[in-house]
């Protein structure tokens, strides 16, 4: 405001306060007596209120030596001088003394500070804000003088300290000693079981009828693996006709159930006709086995066991052999749970001493006598083991510089197999040029950007992979060959997809239809909640969804290879089965 050109003509307009801290104290002097409406204006009793108290009485004794030299002086009378246009040079003059010691440019100055107190005044801004400082109980109290007699300090009285009270002291109102709580243990999780072979025996019911109740349901099992296996018989009919299925299956409030206590990490569903059976295997160990049409049971056909003591990242029954399921968990251990003998055999385990845990597998062998497994130790690993006898494996390959997340086999060349890894790729390897000692090279490593969760080949002819990555993308490759021999992949299709799953949820594993090569399905962190259908060019050809009974996160989901049945967990441990 000061600083701005005068020649303008501008008048700057600003409060007292702010003025009286940018412009420079005036000396006593500086009030002449010739200028009579700048003292009449000066003394004007709303502004001397606005100033503090010292200055008030410094400007009060400057006007009244102001006024006395007025009255000693002889009146003079000028003449007023005809007014010329301003110019740039002439402008310096506003900044020139007259005869009383102030500038045009002050006397402006001034002026505007008085008018602005006037304005301000009027409007009684302060006091409405002291009356409602007042009303509403926040005024500023006057601090009393602290001038003369000074008080003399008093020393802060030291309480004593309480006494305990009786219920810490453990004594009853009479004065009576109590006897001492009993210690709480908390129970050590167990690094891993036991290597010993572990019945199939239901925690899930009270001790006394555990026994029948397990056995009656190892004697179902049993009797359902030596019906016929059904084939999988590669679906002819075209995708729009087979997805009108879809539109038929229903979830219903019976057919959802709490399968095991905590979150699910793996679904499995035995592809018998004759009976609906869901598996799942969570997070602390244990896998929950559900007889979906039982009845007349306070359990609800659902069987809880606990052959391990980490999460269970994959559970699959033996193509050949539908009596097997076999787990894989990060305590290191894979296990055969055997309904003809009733008990979870150890058939792999990592060494005690290693800090190694286990991914997942993949059969090498359709009867499950060899294995595929992924291991990690801060590398990722792969060993191929026989499940025939507990040993050493047979071969162990260095395949990542970060864990290996899946590993899935050709459906029908063995020997070429899919990893997916933390390192941001998926990797196409044959094992006919695997090395032993030093790592290995690929065929073909598809990157991507962030953490790939899981890659699978198609269950059919193995042409495509389809692999769910966490830069919230699903995408499809199709493996490019020359004769019998694996060249590499191309990419087909990718589809934007939210596979933010958060801390709480399991990560989104997308998987194929069992019967088809343009079918897959996957969680969905979409409202409502849904399980969602796409076809091989990312298109959604269905959702699966029920407000009233699926109102949570599918994170993990498995299609029946044989019937129109779809089961998804989520990360309470229950299973939602549409049929």
């Amino acid at each position: 405001m000061i600083g701005a050109s005068r020649s303008s003509g501008a008048i700057p307009t600003h409060s007292f306060y702010l003025t009286s801290k940018i412009m420079p104290k005036r000396k006593v002097d500086d009030v002449k007596p010739n200028d009579e409406e700048l003292v009449d204006k000066l003394t004007d009793d709303k502004l001397n209120k606005n100033m503090p108290s010292p200055k008030r009485r410094r400007v009060s004794r400057r006007l009244q030596n102001a006024k006395s030299e007025e009255e000693e002086k002889p009146e003079i009378k000028k003449e007023p001088e005809p007014q010329q246009p301003t110019t740039d040079e002439e402008s310096d003059s506003d900044n020139s003394m007259d005869d009383d010691g102030i500038s045009t440019y002050e006397k402006m100055r001034l002026k505007n500070i008085e008018d602005n107190a006037k304005f301000f005044a009027s409007l009684e801004i302060f006091k409405a804000k002291e009356d409602l400082s007042i009303a509403s109980g926040t005024a500023v109290k006057k601090t009393p003088s602290r001038r003369g007699l000074k008080r003399e300090p008093t020393p802060k009285e030291v309480l004593p300290r309480r006494p305990r009270s009786l219920r810490i002291q453990r004594i009853d109102p009479g004065g009576s000693p109590l006897p001492p709580l009993p210690e709480v243990v908390q129970p050590e999780r167990k690094y891993r079981q036991p290597s010993e072979a572990i019945e199939m025996v239901s925690m899930n019911v009270p001790e006394e009828s555990r026994e029948n109740y397990s056995t009656a349901f190892v004697k179902t099992m049993r009797d359902l693996a030596k019906s016929p296996k059904p084939s999988v018989p590669k679906s002819s009919s075209d995708l729009q006709t087979f997805c009108k299925a879809f539109h038929k299956m229903r979830l219903a409030p019976e057919r959802v159930a709490k399968v095991t206590k905590d979150r699910i990490f793996s679904v499995a569903i035995h592809p018998s006709k004759r009976k609906v059976l869901a598996c799942a295997g969570d997070k602390w160990g244990k896998i929950g086995m559900w007889d979906v049409e039982a009845q007349g049971h306070s359990e609800d056909g659902v069987h809880l066991f606990e052959p391990h003591t980490r999460p269970v990242n994959v559970l699959q029954f033996a193509p050949d052999n539908l009596s097997k399921i076999y787990s894989a968990s990060y305590d290191g251990t894979v296990r055969c749970g055997d309904f003809e003998t009733g008990v979870f055999d150890e058939v792999y385990a990592t060494p005690d001493d290693d800090d190694i845990w286990i991914t997942g597998f993949d059969f090498l062998t359709p009867d499950g006598s060899q294995l595929l497994v992924s291991q990690n130790n801060r590398l990722g690993f792969l060993a191929v083991v026989d499940t025939r006898k507990r040993s050493n494996p047979k071969q162990v390959f260095e395949v990542h510089d970060r864990n290996v997340k899946t590993v899935c086999v050709h459906p029908v060349k063995k020997h070429y197999f899919v990893t997916a890894s933390s390192d941001r790729t998926v990797a196409l390897w044959d094992m006919r040029n695997m090395k032993e000692n030093g790592r290995s090279k690929p065929i073909v490593s598809l990157p991507h950007s962030k953490v790939v969760s899981s890659a699978y080949f198609s269950p059919i002819t193995g042409s495509k992979i389809l692999t769910t990555s966490g830069d919230d993308k699903i995408r499809i490759f199709t493996c490019t060959e020359s004769g019998d021999v694996l060249k590499g992949a191309q990419i087909l299709s990718t589809v934007k997809h939210n596979n933010f799953t958060g801390r709480w949820l399991t990560n989104f594993r997308a998987t194929w239809h069992p019967a088809r090569e343009d079918v897959f399905v996957s969680g969905s962190m979409a409202r409502p909640r849904k399980i969602e259908i796409f076809d091989d060019h990312g298109r959604i050809v269905h959702n699966f969804l029920d407000e009233e009974s699926l109102g949570s996160v599918c994170s993990i989901n498995a299609f029946h290879p044989t019937r129109d049945i779809l089961v998804g967990g989520n990360s309470s441990g229950r299973l939602h089965v549409f049929m």
